[in-house]
């Protein structure tokens, strides 16, 4: 999208102005002066600080491991989610990232008396940190679920007018490939839904149908139930991009380790309750129990790995192999 074309150009230099709302509205939407340098240096600044917080904590890691790793920890989304639609990503055409990137690992971990790192760690530092780098999640939240519309929207499905899965999905990815390549598929999702997950539904299917969906019944009854007021004149792209940023900044701070800290969801009890209904379906029963004679495992030979079943409880083999002696006598 040229910038020409960007539903957001009305608020260009807002900055120099002294109206509030479009104050606002500048900041959540990127729109001001050096925005993309800003987002780029505190984004590699808070992956750099995560990773020497964490896995280098003792600093025993190799500079160049904990230098890949930190690109990882802030512009992971960056780096791997393009790939999913074909294209090339921006930390090879884009010098501002892997820069910022340098230029973040230095300061965090090859400063004097460490003081990058500390100064990285206080809570000012965290605060202007924490916004900027909600500012880039929320902007490439909409980026990229409209990137995916503009590719899906001219085969939608026989049973909806506009493509649903694939933008909001698309969307929802970039905020977790981070994670994935960091903690491995299975390490990233062992203990349920992550955050990441959580938010990047959220938004990305609100703003989707909200701003994209305009023959069909969802996105006409969330422009309905919006009061005119409320949108204080913006059109339907720049209202969502301000509620995902409004969203994502108000939920970043409070998962700041001084307040609520990381482990806040305001979805937290929606979540609990969707797994306690989860639970109350019936499942299928297991018998653990292999019928008698029946070979509970085999090779590719059909030889006999277990004969009496690795899950089979102790007592189960007990009547087994009585059953046995009584066969013998």
């Amino acid at each position: 999208m040229s910038k020409a074309d960007s539903p957001m150009e009305g608020y260009m230099g807002a900055f120099g102005k002294t109206d509030v709302p479009e104050l606002f509205v500048s900041y959540l939407t990127g729109d001001f002066a050096f925005s993309q340098e800003l987002q780029a240096f505190w984004m590699a600044l808070q992956g750099a600080v995560a990773v020497r917080s964490t896995y280098n904590k003792d600093r025993s890691m190799n500079w160049f491991h904990a230098f890949l790793m930190s690109v990882v920890a802030g512009y992971g989304g960056a780096c791997f989610t393009p790939w999913w639609m074909g294209m090339p990503t921006s930390m090879l055409f884009n010098d501002l990232n892997l820069a910022a990137c340098i230029v973040a690992y230095v300061i965090v971990n090859h400063t004097p008396f460490d003081i990058g790192y500390k100064l990285g760690k206080s809570i000012p530092i965290v605060i202007i940190t924490t916004s900027f780098a909600q500012l880039f999640r929320s902007v490439g939240v909409v980026k990229y679920t409209s990137i995916c519309f503009n590719e899906t929207k001219g085969s939608p499905s026989a049973y909806y007018p506009t493509p649903i899965f694939g933008p909001i999905a698309y969307g929802t990815l970039l905020g977790n490939m981070s994670g994935f390549f960091m903690k491995g598929f299975n390490g990233y999702l062992a203990s349920g839904m992550p955050w990441a997950f959580q938010n990047g539904l959220f938004c990305c299917t609100l703003y989707h149908f909200f701003v994209h969906d305009i023959d069909g019944p969802i996105g006409a009854f969330l422009r309905q139930i919006v009061p005119e007021w409320c949108m204080g004149g913006l059109d339907d792209a720049t209202f969502g991009c301000v509620c995902v940023g409004a969203f994502m900044q108000i939920c970043g701070f409070l998962q700041m380790p001084f307040l609520l800290g990381p482990s806040f969801s305001p979805f937290h009890a929606l979540m609990e309750l969707f797994g306690k209904l989860l639970q109350q379906l019936p499942k299928a029963e297991v018998n653990l129990v292999p019928e008698e004679g029946a070979p509970v495992a085999v090779d590719s030979n059909g030889a006999v790995l277990v004969k009496d079943g690795p899950s089979a409880p102790p007592q189960a083999k007990r009547k087994r192999r009585s059953r046995n002696k009584k066969k013998q006598q």
